[in-house]
Formats: structure tokens, sequence, C-alpha cells
């Protein structure tokens, strides 16, 4: 039964579009370097078939929102900023959305692939700079919507 229950993960895995761009996250320095629009923003990119992925996995759209609204948020004060560098202060701000995602990701508000595409993303490893975040920040604004187009 253990085994049959890793091969139907197996096969999710291989079938959900999100486990590709984590792999092509992983494999990349920093976010600008896979988040670029060209890459994302059409039809059929990394966004549109991330959203067709969350619509499938029937992920609530509140919780979208609400993590929305934070990098958002983040994005104003990072802008404010002068310099091109992320300050301590806004770093922890962006790592500290994790335990939030980790706590829908636990009343299974939000999925796990998705849950996992965002730990991949919210890092020190990959968010460099404002570039890095801002590319971050794009790529998720495309995702909210291609989710209202398949609503």
């Amino acid at each position: 039964m253990a085994r049959n229950r890793q091969g139907k993960k197996s096969q999710q895995r291989q079938k959900n579009p999100i486990w590709d761009l984590i792999s092509e996250i992983k494999n990349v320095d920093s976010l600008k370097e896979v988040f670029k629009p060209e890459d994302y923003a059409l039809p059929d990119g990394w966004a549109h078939k991330t959203a067709q992925s969350l619509s499938k996995d029937a992920m609530n759209s509140n919780q979208l929102r609400k993590i929305f609204t934070q990098l958002k948020t983040i994005e104003d004060k990072i802008d404010r900023s002068k310099s091109s560098e992320i300050t301590n202060e806004q770093m922890n701000e962006i790592l500290l959305i994790m335990p939030q995602i980790a706590y829908a990701n636990g009343r299974r508000l939000i999925s796990w692939p998705f849950y996992n595409l965002m730990k991949e993303c919210i890092t020190p490893k990959k968010i460099k700079d404002k570039e890095d975040y801002k590319s971050f920040v794009s790529f998720y604004t495309a995702v909210i919507a291609y989710s209202k187009m398949g609503r």
C-alpha cells in the first residue's frame, strides 16, 4: 500500500507543471533568471500553467489574494528605498510570509505543489536584490490574473 501511494505521488508530480517550474528555479542562482516576462506572462507560460494547476487543485482564491496583498505591500516599501539591495528588515518581512503559507497549507487552503513553489522562491538564496523580488511579484501577479480567467 505504501508503494502504491508513492507511485501516485510520483504520477501527480509528473502531471503538475508546478514541479517543472520548481525544478527550473532550483537550477538558477536567482529568481530574475527564471521569471522573465517572455517565459511566464504569455498564454501557456509559467504563470498560466501554474494558475491552471491551482484551479485543478481547487485552491482557495482568497489565499492567493491574501499572499498577493502582503507581497505588494512589501514591494511598495522596497520601491521607496533608494538602495538596489533589500534590507535585512525587508528580507525578514518577505521570509515571514512563509509561516503563513505553511499555516494555509496545513489547513488545506493551498496545495502542496503551491506551498513547495513558494518555499523554493521565498528564500534569501533566490531573492538577492530588488530585481529578484520584483520579478517574483510580477510572476505572482500574472498567476493571479490567469487564475481569474479560469474560474
